[in-house]
């Protein structure tokens, strides 16, 4: 397993690449070739450290794994006990266990909407979201990929793809005001001979495509050595001023769900490891004798059946029978554990099982907050803010794709409204209630402000309409019941209902 072990001090989030190239300069391939030689340095540092937290999420636990022991070398339990795949896991599982619900912000263009809907159900915008959110927590950021094809196969020619953030980086501008300047993508290739390999860049600007190559690793010198590229072409694009490439950000400072405490994680793969050695050294104790000698068939005896027949005892002493063990006392260990383990949740947000409280009359939000998983929706809810700033701008190179192929037209970002479905069917009595309150009395409120306030649906406009069209459709249809019987028209029972009682049973 060739992972540098990162000491915790340098795990301090992912650092943003900055350039002062401006709109003219993009256009000179030699001033780009320079800069990007420039940056492949900087993000090669933030790939070390993207790589050992993907290393490390997948179980390679340098600190214990790669640890010697000096005593006891025969003993030597290294347990890795994954908390960061169950942290990145719960918290991914919640924040987007349900898709991104889109929809238009004033209830119109309905079809539109079922169209941009449509497109993104048939690229799997859900599974690309969950996998983007997984890079996030993992190492801090995530990429989106928003390109085209020629021959789709699936109904739509946009392509939406989750790209890996150890080949992939944006470059944003020095004055903070401006936008994203440029982003790169990178891959591997063979070369000519056996042993000889070409890495690819592709750096996309709002207006140009170009295309550099270099032989060796895709493993730059972070030392600050500049790489060696070369022009090979470049082409037009247009993705209408944005970027086909969305950077995400996991928070301000760029870190990982499970960053701050992977020092503590370490500790509980050691109080682990070490619990399991106490145990092996124990059932592995040496056998001292002192006061007596042992012989070899003693010994043998011994090993084999284990058992000691002492013949020879002073006299006037009692003869004892009676197993001779170690007892082994594990309350420091497991105190030690369970306040880590604790700690570790406390910073991360996630609740244990534990916790949970059996029994008594709490339901509800009671429930919800006493067990711990109010911890881990504030954690969602601080990543919601910085997953919409970035979805905001990758819905802009999404839908002038989609108007250019004339897939989806009429809609604009600022048009859709992006809502993470979270806890709409929790305590849903309660929020029919609130509702109902809300919208009764002698100063009820409007149903779209009611609907809000209670968290009934994020799709408040498109729910108001509906319910405006069902309204309308039963009011038509009583005054054509009502209609009918005016006409002295037969009722449809004998029994004495009317058509219009039958149609409020059935509606």
């Amino acid at each position: 397993m060739a992972v540098t072990n990162i000491p915790d001090n340098i795990l301090a989030g992912r650092s943003v690449l900055r350039t002062d190239l401006t709109g003219d300069d993009l256009l000179d391939p030699k001033k780009v070739k320079a800069d990007l030689e420039r940056v492949l340095p900087q993000h090669a540092r933030n790939a070390e450290q993207i790589r050992w937290l993907q290393e490390y999420h997948k179980g390679w636990h340098p600190y214990v794994q790669e640890r010697v022991k000096r005593t006891r070398t025969d003993v030597d339990n290294k347990i890795t006990v994954n908390h960061a795949w169950g942290f990145t896991r719960d918290i991914v599982g919640y924040f987007l266990g349900k898709p991104i619900q889109y929809t238009h912000r004033q209830g119109k263009f309905r079809r539109q909407m079922e169209a941009f809907n449509n497109v993104m159900h048939a690229e799997s915008k859900a599974l690309v979201d969950y996998e983007i959110a997984e890079d996030c927590s993992i190492c801090g950021i995530g990429y989106r990929g928003m390109f085209t094809e020629d021959r789709p196969r699936n109904g739509t020619k946009l392509k939406l793809l989750r790209l890996d953030p150890l080949n992939n980086f944006v470059v944003r501008s020095s004055n903070p005001i401006k936008p994203t300047v440029y982003a790169v993508s990178f891959y591997e290739t063979q070369g000519d001979t056996q042993n000889q390999t070409v890495i690819h860049y592709y750096v996309y600007t709002p207006t140009r495509q170009y295309h550099f190559t270099r032989e060796g690793s895709s493993l730059v010198d972070v030392t600050g050595v500049k790489p060696e590229l070369t022009y090979r072409d470049q082409k037009n694009i247009n993705f209408g001023g944005g970027l086909p490439i969305q950077e995400y950000e996991n928070n301000l400072v760029r870190m990982g769900d499970w960053e701050t405490c992977i020092a503590l994680m370490d500790a509980l793969d050691c109080v682990s490891s070490d619990g399991v050695n106490d145990i092996q050294q124990a059932v592995n104790s040496v056998l001292v004798a002192m006061g007596m000698e042992l012989t070899e068939d003693m010994f043998k005896n011994l090993s084999t059946s284990g058992l000691l027949n002492v013949k020879d005892i002073p006299p006037g002493t009692t003869p004892v029978v009676e197993f001779i063990s170690q007892a082994m006392d594990a309350d420091v260990g497991v105190s030690m554990r369970e306040y880590l383990e604790a700690t570790l949740r406390i910073i991360v947000g996630v609740p244990d099982r534990k916790t949970r409280g059996g029994g008594g009359g709490d339901t509800g939000d009671a429930v919800f907050m006493r067990d711990g998983w109010q911890d881990i929706d504030l954690v969602a809810t601080s990543k919601e803010q910085y997953f919409i700033k970035a979805e905001r701008e990758a819905l802009d190179v999404m839908l002038y794709i989609l108007s250019t192929v004339r897939e989806v037209k009429s809609l604009t970002p600022t048009d859709i409204g992006i809502h993470f479905n979270r806890n709409k069917t929790s305590n849903l009595q309660s929020k029919a209630q609130t509702y109902q309150t809300l919208t009764s009395g002698d100063a009820p409120l409007a149903p779209v402000d009611a609907l809000d306030m209670a968290g009934l649906t994020n799709n408040v406009p498109d729910v108001i309409l509906r319910a405006e069209s069902y309204a309308a459709e039963r009011a038509e249809k009583r005054i054509a019941e009502q209609q009918a019987v005016n006409d002295g028209k037969p009722n449809s029972s004998e029994g004495g209902v009317s058509d219009a009682g039958d149609g409020d049973a059935t509606d």
